[in-house]
């Protein structure tokens, strides 16, 4: 089988590790100052934990970190309006490089960078190592790699999981342990359990309660993806499952304990943000879904691809044909009834959590048994994902703190590169070599004797 001749290679040499260290790099070298500045909330609270012990976001000392939107007054200090997950990430790794002598205060653009590339450029390339590894478990065409391909680059290069790479933030972050999450509970439905299920177990009941400490924006979602553990009956491993999601919730608990006297009592609640609560009405209904449906066709059209193909999906995969149904129902059903669309974003940021799940709906085509439609099919989904990649490879490189929703985000950004103006790349110096070393390593993979595989390769 091709996972076992995989795990067989030296990991360097394994289409995972290219795919992973590729996607990573990129998102480091597109890690922009516009974002960086513009985001400066996300790294608000990173500064606050590690050099002054609290979570308020008032009274640091570095210009680029004073509060402006987002943040609201309780006991005579401003607190952001999200959830503490993305601080707590962040401050992990601003610990160690405050350690080494970079600082916020020196340099802001640096440190913000690589910050952000430790936390939401890696779990966001990552996660598309994930969606590579089940969509090889879900290959309708075993001997070849290209449709597996296909549904992880659709996710890091043609959604906007490109673009938002770039910033530490707490959606991006979200919607890749999720996915994580969904990977680490599919590993029991391969076949048998695992022989050694408490690692899965424990790790997916983490990210998943990682996921609502970050962001409870696709908290329906992960009660889908909950349930999908369940229903495959794991139930040596449930002790572990649901003490991972409270090893995951627990920082958030106590974040919400600490500082506005009630464990189930988030910022956006503690800050009265009713825009984010769910609301029900006709009228709000009919025009988020002309919304979503345009932003979709605008800036990520391979998701309609995505959502084809989970129709071609055979029986030995239903239940994972309905889970992805489920999850992206789940969301919808949350950002169709709440009175906001997210304010300043490239694309439609409150679907970020679904497009690895609608990347892997891609797979369905390696299951049409006909082999003329099959072609057709997967060149309207290059066709989709190449139109895709090119809108969010421009996001990358402007930013997606982009607020003139009534002007077309992918235009306007055209339009600067004929004026010829551009953004500053604090990282990408840093990272031209391991670039560079990266394309080696590719050219090396590409002409060995065990080629990756493709279309014409044998049918499962």
């Amino acid at each position: 089988m091709i996972e076992s001749r995989i795990r067989r290679r030296p990991w360097y040499r394994s289409p995972e590790a290219s795919l992973f260290l590729g996607l990573w790099l990129l998102y480091g070298i597109l890690i922009d100052n516009y974002d960086l500045e513009s985001f400066n909330l996300q790294q608000m609270g990173v500064e606050a934990v590690v050099e002054r012990g609290h979570f308020y976001v008032d009274g640091s000392p570095t210009p680029e970190l004073q509060p402006g939107g987002d943040v609201f007054e309780k006991a005579g200090h401003l607190y952001a309006a999200k959830q503490p997950g993305q601080f707590m990430a962040g401050a992990l790794v601003y610990a160690l490089l405050h350690f080494l002598g970079l600082s916020y205060y020196k340099n802001y653009l640096l440190t913000a960078g690589w910050v952000t590339f430790f936390t939401a450029a890696l779990v966001t390339a990552a996660a598309a190592v994930c969606v590579f590894r089940l969509a090889q478990r879900w290959n309708g065409r075993i001997s070849g790699q290209l449709y597996p391909l296909l549904c992880a680059l659709s996710y890091g290069l043609a959604s906007l999981a490109l673009p938002y790479a770039g910033v530490a933030h707490h959606d991006a972050l979200a919607s890749a342990y999720l996915l994580i999450a969904f990977f680490l509970i599919g590993s029991f439905s391969v076949g048998s359990q695992p022989r050694w299920p408490v690692a899965p177990a424990l790790a997916a009941g983490i990210l998943l309660g990682l996921t609502l400490t970050t962001s409870m924006l696709p908290f329906f979602m992960v009660l889908v993806v909950g349930g999908y553990f369940l229903s495959l009956r794991p139930w040596r491993a449930l002790p572990y499952f649901l003490a991972g999601g409270l090893i995951g919730l627990a920082p958030l608990l106590i974040y919400n304990t600490i500082n506005f006297g009630n464990p189930l009592l988030s910022a956006n609640l503690a800050g009265d943000f009713s825009d984010t609560f769910f609301k029900f009405g006709w009228q709000n209904l009919a025009a988020k879904a002309d919304f979503y449906g345009r932003m979709v066709s605008q800036f990520v059209p391979i998701v309609w691809v995505g959502l084809l193909g989970l129709a071609f999906f055979p029986r030995r995969l239903r239940r994972e044909q309905v889970v992805l149904c489920a999850s992206l129902v789940a969301l919808l059903a949350y950002v169709l009834n709440i009175e906001t669309i997210g304010g300043c974003q490239y694309g439609p940021r409150y679907l970020l959590p679904a497009m690895p799940f609608a990347a892997l709906g891609l797979i369905g085509i390696s299951h049409l048994a006909h082999t003329m439609i099959r072609r057709a099919a997967l060149i309207l989904a290059g066709a989709a994902g190449a139109f895709s990649a090119l809108v969010n490879l421009l996001g990358g490189l402007y930013g997606t703190m982009y607020c003139d929703l009534r002007r077309y985000a992918f235009a306007h950004y055209l339009a600067a590169i004929q004026h010829r103006v551009f953004r500053e790349y604090p990282l990408a110096l840093w990272l031209l070599i391991p670039l560079g070393l990266w394309c080696i390593q590719l050219v090396a993979l590409v002409f060995s004797p065990r080629p990756l595989g493709g279309e014409g390769q044998g049918e499962g």
